[in-house]
């Protein structure tokens, strides 16, 4: 069926009109009102993978991605793009999963608590308390490039996984651009990364991690991308991120209370 432009019955298209009233209707929605989507790999026991999950995606494997921000999966072959603009890391504070698992708090990385910790015969840091568990965890904020449009997100890294944190941390550091005054270093948010998955093991399991790789630097046409990725880096270098998913706020960390640090099965 042909696709054509509704009209008002004065020859105004419908886009036209909301157009004219673009970014209007939201009352009074702040960052905290809004849930930060987030990018995960799928693994065996992963709720996407579990038909009684309110999470359940049919067509989704182990390795794939998932975008929650609209329940989006991506073959982990073929990836996804992404602009990263900002890092931080935070300590992580998990009710043990024995005790019933769940988030209890999320400390800043400048929190000493991890030096008050003891490891367990799991090699799971303990709290002083003796209840509950300290993860450290990686968080990668940016644009994910979802079907060409990109999306505010943030990629949790913990684990087995922090190791592939360390890596894109270094690679976008490590990236140089021939300027007008020679070399330079760019912002990240200058390049888009493309964010894969690859099988990895040891003696205690197998899982997936991310296979994170360097694609391409933005272009010309994508100048507008870029001054928008800018905005959102200084609004996270603001703390604007604490209200939802900074150091402050649990909305942008996963629940990984019942997984096995160590192994990485997540």
């Amino acid at each position: 069926m042909a696709n054509k432009k509704e009209s008002n019955g004065n020859g105004t298209s419908i886009v036209s009109m909301f157009e004219q009233v673009a970014e209007t209707g939201f009352g009074e929605v702040q960052a905290e009102d809004l849930r930060t989507p987030r990018i995960s790999i799928i693994q065996a026991l992963s709720p996407q993978r579990k038909k009684d999950s309110s999470e359940y995606q049919p067509d989704a494997e182990e390795g794939d991605i998932f975008f929650s921000g609209t329940n989006t999966v991506v073959n982990g072959t073929e990836g996804l793009g992404f602009i990263p603009v900002w890092y931080d890391k935070t300590l992580v504070e998990w009710k043990l999963r024995e005790k019933g698992g769940g988030l209890v708090n999320v400390h800043g990385s400048n929190s000493d608590i991890i030096n008050r910790c003891q490891r367990d015969s799991q090699g799971r840091l303990i709290t002083p308390s003796g209840e509950t568990q300290i993860t450290t965890t990686a968080n990668h904020y940016g644009f994910a490039l979802i079907d060409g449009v990109p999306t505010k997100c943030v990629i949790n890294m913990t684990g087995s996984q922090l190791k592939h944190s360390r890596y894109f941390n270094t690679l976008i550091q490590g990236t140089k651009i021939e300027g007008s005054k020679g070399l330079f270093t760019p912002p990240s948010y200058s390049h888009v990364y493309s964010i894969k998955t690859q099988p990895e093991s040891n003696d205690r399991g197998s899982w997936y991690s991310y296979d994170i790789s360097q694609d391409r630097p933005l272009n010309e046409k994508e100048a507008e991308l870029f001054n928008e990725a800018k905005d959102f880096a200084e609004f996270c270098a603001g703390g604007g991120m604490n209200s939802i998913g900074g150091p402050s706020s649990s909305a942008a960390i996963e629940d990984k209370s019942s997984k096995t640090e160590e192994t990485g099965l997540y």
